[in-house]
């Protein structure tokens, strides 16, 4: 037998428990009806005995035990003269009234009791429904701060990357990038980092100088090649003075002369270009 008959078993025990003390109970009340209506020489039959014992007749008549009593005690009392029914303003009816009515008193004092008592248990179970929302509304409240708390706290930790960018060079540098919109890239930051402050202004004073002539695609490429190859701006080209009629004349020694300087070949060329450009 599995745990499911088992259930269904203990309830149909339990009912035919209940039954049994139904039964029992009735029978009760029914026997001491009787006597009570035998106390008071009154005619047992079936309906008196149900009105007496509150019970419908129907009822008396399920069980064969109890037709057997009434039946037994109703051909008593046609066997013999039976005294005449009291009257309701006899001394046992006066008093059955009594009771009856200080029962009904009691009972109406129980009732009201249990209305009050049930009034307060209804109040009760409002206001811990109430507080119960207001829990929830709580912690659903600190739930909210927390996860705001959290992001709060992750958005501290986070650096910018506009302000790492700016914290891996040079401010001065930076204020340069910045005017002509230049953006760093890994490659852009590892090539200023490889080459020295004064390489790096020089390669943008000369894409200061391409763009003041031309439009530039890619400007931070461009300056990327000139710090990587030295570019520089190119310097003005110096005026050449006319020959006078009369030239003086000049020893120079060799103490006087000025040293040579060797010229890059881009420098050459770079000459050789604001050179046509004049003569064109």
């Amino acid at each position: 037998m599995n745990d499911k008959e088992q259930i269904v078993q203990a309830r149909i025990a339990k009912l035919q428990q209940v039954q049994a003390d139904r039964k029992e109970d009735s029978l009760q009340r029914v026997y001491k009806a009787i006597e009570r209506l035998q106390k008071i020489d009154a005619k047992v039959n079936f309906t008196t005995v149900a009105k007496e014992a509150n019970l419908s007749v129907s009822y008396l008549y399920k069980y064969p035990e109890v037709k057997h009593r009434i039946a037994e005690v109703r051909n008593q009392q046609r066997s013999f003269p039976t005294a005449p029914v009291a009257q309701p303003n006899s001394t046992v009816g006066a008093k059955v009234v009594t009771k009856l009515k200080e029962r009904i008193a009691q009972l109406d004092r129980e009732n009201q009791e249990l209305k009050r008592k049930n009034e307060a248990l209804a109040g009760q179970v409002y206001r811990v429904h109430y507080l119960q929302e207001q829990v929830e509304r709580q912690q659903q409240l600190i739930a909210d701060l927390q996860a705001a708390l959290k992001d709060q706290q992750l958005a501290s930790k986070v650096t910018p990357i506009s302000t790492k960018r700016k914290a891996v060079v040079d401010d001065r540098i930076q204020a340069e990038l910045d005017s002509l919109g230049v953006e760093l890239n890994p490659t852009l930051i590892k090539t200023i980092k490889s080459a020295t402050e004064a390489t790096v202004l020089d390669a943008i004073e000369a894409l200061k100088e391409q763009l003041g002539k031309k439009d530039i695609p890619n400007p931070g490429g461009w300056l990327n090649q000139a710090i990587k190859e030295g570019w520089t701006k190119p310097e003005p080209v110096p005026q050449v003075p006319q020959p006078s009629s009369k030239p003086a004349h000049q020893v120079v020694t060799a103490k006087e002369r000025p040293a040579k300087e060797l010229l890059s070949i881009d420098k050459l060329q770079q000459l050789s270009n604001i050179f046509n450009q004049k003569h064109e």
